[in-house]
């Protein structure tokens, strides 16, 4: 997610009841990944942030693989940090992508992605319109979507990546 989405989502958090934001960190050292990993818990999805799309993306189920795959695959210091945020297993991702006019939703759609979650967006297989998602939980992201739009007072087009298991949904990036 983008720092500064997180803090508006953070905001928005009293107003949406049901939008809880990823547990993630931007790190730079080994130690601190490690520690990030051991608080969240395992399994962890990395990513390193200096490149585009899912490429050099993976998911650390242990200590020993965490350290494995920064010590050799992953260039980790001040000027290459990671990104790293908690692995949601059976998770699956939902794009919403809409127009707003000053804040207000003008047009939308909402699509799943066929794999679970762990598949960056681009790489990854949309159905549209979406077939397998709880009522409820469209019901969730068209308001969690809206709020937002309105919070950021959004003209034009942008896009919501959401995470959803059992009706519980977060927000991975607004873009």
């Amino acid at each position: 997610m983008h720092s500064g989405s997180g803090a508006i989502l953070t905001n928005l958090f009293v107003l949406c009841c049901w939008c809880f934001r990823f547990s993630w960190d931007e790190l730079r050292s080994l130690d601190d990944a490690t520690s990030f990993a051991s608080k969240v818990g395992y399994p962890v999805l990395v990513r390193p942030s200096y490149v585009l799309s899912g490429a050099a993306m993976n998911v650390a189920s242990t200590d020993s693989e965490l350290v494995s795959y920064l010590s050799q695959a992953v260039k980790l210091n001040e000027d290459h940090p990671v990104v790293i945020s908690k692995f949601i297993v059976h998770a699956k991702e939902i794009e919403y992508d809409g127009v707003a006019q000053g804040g207000n939703i003008v047009n939308f759609a909402i699509s799943e992605h066929i794999e679970n979650a762990g598949v960056h967006s681009g790489d990854a297989t949309l159905l549209l319109p979406a077939q397998k998602l709880y009522t409820e939980t469209i019901k969730r992201i068209k308001k969690i979507s809206a709020k937002i739009a309105r919070a950021l007072n959004i003209t034009g087009p942008f896009n919501i990546q959401y995470l959803s298991k059992n009706n519980d949904i977060k927000v991975i990036e607004v873009s």
